[in-house]
Parts: structure tokens; sequence; C-alpha cells
């Protein structure tokens, strides 16, 4: 089997990544695999499709979800699987795939691992003629303010809980206009924190998003974060933390495989934790099943 694998050489752990590939591939009788480094410019979608083009037939993301999802849409539709070593901040791909954390694990996952087709989600900002991809969630709002806000450093030191002091500033800030639709359904006007496509169902700390929510049903599910008053929020984390299904005071949520969002004034964009904008549109759909990842 032809092996690849492209890393951040900005995260702890990638060289042991390429060590254990090197090895596993030298056991196993393999060539010796393809290694790509990703950088400010080129994140890894033009490395993982080079790396299909040579014949890659397993491509290794060594990164945070960034690096993630950027590989996932040099992959999709190539026929190479994904394989996950989660190294970076957030890793909620990675979470809500149960996928060891620690690079040994992760890396006999990817290897010797069940291949599972799961969803694509791609986004259209502003005008761009280039789909942007993410596999765990996109944001329009508040939400992408409260990740733009969050310090790179902290991210680095702590992980997840870095966004938690950005989140409690942004989640007193008012509503905006917005237009949504939803599959090509007639727009609809309302005042939102943020709207969310979750392709993902679970956060970190025992939060679910979308309970019920799948990786491979060809669908978001979209969340309307309608939020009026402070104590909202409080229905809004009950929800989360306690797993209900329906609806609450400031939150609406429904499936969708294709939404558009429009804002009255440009906001920021977040896809998998990386910021866009302020931008005035924002379109996305699901690709269905477009990726083969190792679990």
């Amino acid at each position: 089997m032809r092996t690849a694998i492209v890393a951040n050489p900005t995260r702890a752990g990638w060289e042991r990544a390429l060590d254990g590939l090197a090895d596993a591939a030298q056991d196993a009788g393999w060539p010796e695999p393809i290694v790509a480094l990703t950088s400010r410019e080129e994140t890894g979608r033009s490395q993982a499709r080079a790396a299909t083009e040579a014949g890659a037939e397993l491509v290794l993301a060594a990164g945070g979800d960034g690096t993630t999802r950027a590989v996932a849409q040099g992959l999709a539709g190539s026929g190479a699987e994904l394989g996950i070593v989660p190294i970076g901040t957030a890793n909620l791909l990675a979470h809500n795939l149960g996928l060891p954390t620690d690079v040994t694990g992760a890396l006999q996952t990817a290897l010797r691992g069940t291949p599972r087709a799961l969803d694509l989600g791609l986004a259209r900002i502003d005008e761009d003629e280039d789909e942007q991809p993410f596999v765990v969630l996109a944001g329009m709002g508040h939400d992408a303010a409260t990740v733009a806000a969050t310090r790179p450093e902290l991210k680095d030191r702590l992980g997840w809980p870095a966004y938690l002091t950005p989140a409690a500033r942004h989640a007193l800030r008012r509503p905006v206009p917005v237009t949504v639709r939803h599959d090509g359904d007639d727009p609809r006007e309302m005042l939102a924190w943020s709207i969310l496509a979750a392709n993902c169902s679970r956060v970190r700390a025992g939060v679910t998003l979308a309970p019920g929510g799948a990786l491979d049903d060809g669908l978001f599910d979209v969340l309307e974060v309608i939020v009026r008053r402070p104590d909202q929020w409080l229905a809004v984390a009950a929800k989360g933390v306690l797993g209900h299904r329906r609806d609450v005071a400031g939150l609406r949520t429904r499936p969708a495989a294709t939404l558009e969002i429009t804002a009255e004034d440009p906001l920021l964009v977040q896809l998998d934790g990386d910021t866009y904008g302020p931008v005035a549109r924002l379109r996305l759909r699901c690709e269905p099943q477009a990726l083969s990842v190792r679990t």
C-alpha cells in the first residue's frame, strides 16, 4: 500500500507520527511514505491532492481540525482513505469519531482501522468561486467573533478551554439581522446571535450540538441561535448538556442539505475554527459521504 502523511510542523508530535508511519511501511514491505508539510499558504489541500496523484491510497493528516479539513478536501472524490492523527487544538472530528488522542494509538487506528464514509461540508464565502471545506462546524455571526477573539497562544497551551472567556464576553452581544434560506425554501428574516451548520453532533465538555445528528446522513443540523436575553442561555446550555432534541427559547434546530445566510451588515465566518471576513453572504452545501476515514 502506498501511504502519505500531511503534517503541520508547528504542532508537537508530527515527527513521531512520521517515524511511526515510516516504520510501519518498512515492516509491511510498503513503499516509503510520501511526506508533505503544511505552511501558512498551503494548508494541506494541495499536498493531499498531490499525494493521491502520486498513487497514495492512505493519507494521514497530522495536525488539528484545520489540517484535517484541508486534507479532507484534497482527498474528496479521489478514492484515497483519510487517517487522522490529532496533534493540534480542538480535534473535534477525532472526538466525534472516538479516535485515540495519543500519537501511537491514532497511528494504529489510521493504519489498521475500518474505513467509514463521512459527509463533507463545502462553503462559498461571498462571491468567491472556490469552495472551502469543513468537516465539523461552520458558523456566521458572534460564534465566529468568539473564535477570532481567542488568543492563539492560549489555544496552543490550553486547547478548547481557551474559548471560554471570549465566549462569555460575546454571549452578551445583541442579535443581528440576517436572512436564512434552507434547501431552496423561501428566505426568512430574523435576528440571530449566530447561525451554525453542524456536520458533527458533539463538541467538548460533554456538550451536544445536535442530538441525533449523524456524520453520514447527507444533512447538516442547522442551529439558529436567537437568544434575546441573557437568561435564555441557560435553556440553550441545558439542551446541550442534557441532549434534549426539542427546541428551546433561544435555539431552533432543523436539518438541511444546503444553507444560505445573508447578513445586513457583514459578519465574521468560521469553518472548523478558522475565521474569514467580515462577509455579507455564506452558502453551504453538504457533499454526502464524500470522505472515507479510517476509524
